[in-house]
Parts: structure tokens; C-alpha cells; sequence
């Protein structure tokens, strides 16, 4: 077996954060179908345009933290910090998913559509990893990387920047991202303060964090909700399995403000916001297949 740094299939794999950019690429295809609701070669195209930028802006923040992730133990087996990758063949592969990515996005899409694909690169790595640095807050202004990729799609599909239907989508998307992160900081808070990054550890206790946390859920349910409110998501049947699964996840997250063990499974709540917004996304492209 060779153990070489690079040589590692499953380094590779780990390093491109699939389960996380896979979800990340559907957000795009989501935004590009709701224009042009049309199983096209360009839909798909532009997914994988924007799974393979999203992969390119993953490894150069991973790159950009390599020393912080070297002082937690969430993070310090990841490629880089364990030497099965080394820095320059990070870059290289930074690279080579930057050139591709933006190639397919211009081909399947526009200018306009690349370009945001660019302003959300710049946001999430120079804006988003370096503010983790300064403010505990960090994670409201970086959820506004994850509401563009379904601009870039819709976009994409020929529909504009402030069209109501992508603008109610990308408000659900960047509510969501956010208590997804203080279930991590209720996990790992000390590890963050470890690594010399703010925590929100330091400014509120455990319950309030969940209180937090369950709040911003509400919000997001909310937000899904408003998809029906204003037209977006239209077939009634798809309407009642999205309450249905709304009213579900509130009562899930009321479980964690009533929960006060110490060792909870705080892996078990964020499968299940992960599971929420997935079946969120297939519920709008669903209605649009219907319609």
C-alpha cells in the first residue's frame, strides 16, 4: 500500500467534503429548475459547474485553516493537518475544480451567472474564514454563501437577480445554514476555544445557545413555509407534506430544548435539519415537475 501523501483515494474523498457539496450542487440545480422546470443537459451541467467550484472553495479554506485545524480534535485527522495531502497538491487541486467548475457554469449558463460563482468564492474564503477569526457571529454573514448558489442557477436558466421566487429560496437557504452551526458549537465550543476562535460559548450558556438554536429553526420553518404563502410551491398536495414535515421538525427541536443531558446526540438534530431542508428542496422541484 502506498502512503505517500496524494496517493490516498479516501484523503481525496475526504478532502472534497462530498456529503457536504453534493447538497450544495442540488441548491443550484434547484435554482436553475425552478426557472426552467426541464430535465435539460444544462441543469445538470451547471449542477455539477457549481459542485465542482463549491469543491474548489472547500479545499482552499482548508488550506487557509490547516493550523487551526491542527489544534482541534473535530478536525486535526483531516487531510492536511495529517500530511496525506500536502499544501501544494491542495492548491493544484484548488485549481484544477476552480477552472473546471467556472467553465461549466459559463457553458451551461452566462457571464452573470460565473460571475456570481466568483463573488460567492471571495465571500466564502475571503470574507467568511477570516471573520470566524474576529466574532463568534461570523456564521450570519457566511450563510450568504450558501444562498447563492441557487442564484448562480437561476441565473443560469436566464431569470433575474431579484426575482421574488430566488429571493424567497435563498432567504430559506441562508436561515438554515445558521442553526446548523450552533448545534456544532454546542458540541465542539470548547474545541473553537481551543483553537483560539471566538465561541459563542463565551457569551451565552448551554440553554440559551438551544434556545438559540431552536429559534432559528423556527425561523427556517417559517421561511419554507413562505415558499406556499407566496405561490412559489403551488400543488396543495406537496403544501400538506410540507407542513406536515415543518410541524415534525418543530417538535423534534422542542426535544432539545427539553433535553438536558450532558452527552446528548448532537449529530442526531442536525441530521435531522440536514434531512428537513433536503426534503424542502425536493418538495419545490417536485411541485415545479407537477406544474
Amino acid at each position: 500500500m502506498i502512503n505517500k501523501p496524494g496517493y490516498n483515494l479516501k484523503a481525496w474523498l475526504e478532502f472534497s467534503k462530498l456529503k457536504i457539496m453534493i447538497p450544495v450542487s442540488l441548491t443550484g440545480f434547484t435554482g436553475y429548475f425552478a426557472f426552467n422546470p426541464h430535465f435539460s443537459s444544462g441543469v445538470f451541467i451547471l449542477s455539477f459547474g457549481v459542485l465542482m467550484m463549491a469543491i474548489a472553495a472547500s479545499a482552499l479554506n482548508q488550506i487557509q485553516e490547516v493550523e487551526l485545524d491542527q489544534k482541534m480534535t473535530r478536525t486535526c485527522k483531516r487531510p492536511l493537518p495529517s500530511e496525506r495531502i500536502t499544501i501544494n497538491q491542495a492548491l493544484l487541486f484548488f485549481l484544477f475544480n476552480l477552472i473546471i467548475g467556472a467553465s461549466a457554469i459559463y457553458y451551461a449558463g452566462n457571464l452573470k451567472a460565473l460571475i456570481i460563482g466568483f463573488l460567492t468564492l471571495i465571500w466564502y474564503n475571503g470574507v467568511y474564514t477570516y471573520s470566524k477569526r474576529m466574532t463568534a457571529f461570523a456564521v450570519v454573514p457566511g450563510a450568504l454563501t450558501g444562498a447563492l448558489p441557487p442564484l448562480i442557477g437561476w441565473v443560469a436558466a436566464g431569470g433575474g437577480v431579484w426575482e421574488k421566487p430566488i429571493v424567497f429560496i435563498q432567504f430559506l437557504i441562508f436561515i438554515g445554514q445558521i442553526p446548523h452551526f450552533w448545534l456544532l458549537i454546542l458540541k465542539y465550543g470548547e474545541e473553537y476555544k481551543h483553537a483560539g476562535l471566538p465561541s459563542l460559548t463565551d457569551i451565552f450558556n448551554g440553554i440559551q445557545i438551544k434556545w438559540l438554536t431552536f429559534s432559528w429553526v423556527a425561523a427556517s420553518v417559517v421561511a419554507a413555509l413562505f415558499l406556499c404563502y407566496f405561490e412559489i410551491i403551488k400543488n396543495p398536495v406537496i403544501i400538506v407534506i410540507l407542513i406536515v414535515i415543518s410541524g415534525y421538525i418543530i417538535w423534534q427541536f422542542l426535544d432539545l430544548l427539553k433535553n438536558q443531558a450532558d452527552n446528548m446526540n448532537y449529530k442526531r438534530y442536525s441530521i435531522f435539519l440536514d434531512s428537513y431542508f433536503l426534503l424542502v428542496l425536493l418538495l419545490l422541484i417536485s411541485d415545479k415537475i407537477i406544474s
